[in-house]
């Protein structure tokens, strides 16, 4: 095996890296689109109960409060620390 065959499969696999990137970030995209509008579709009032009470809010406020939890939930899981 020569050097520019490593080197060619070395671009290969940088390239495939930046494909799923431009892939994920689509993704993470079509999601956040998806997002805003559901929550500009949803603006009536809805009764939001707590173990201590309850209120209304807008339901696009429900929706948002509920994937930022999500979100934050899914990014401790996997940033969470290693075992030594």
């Amino acid at each position: 095996m020569d050097d520019s065959d490593e080197v060619d499969r070395h671009a290969a696999v940088v390239h495939r890296r930046d494909i799923a990137r431009v892939i994920r970030l689509l993704i993470i995209v079509a999601i956040v689109a998806a997002l805003v509008v559901v929550a500009m579709d949803n603006r009536d009032d809805v009764r939001i109960g707590y173990a201590v009470g309850e209120t209304e809010a807008p339901m696009w406020i429900a929706l948002v409060a509920a994937t930022v939890c999500g979100v934050l939930i899914g990014w401790l899981l996997r940033h969470r620390p290693r075992r030594r």
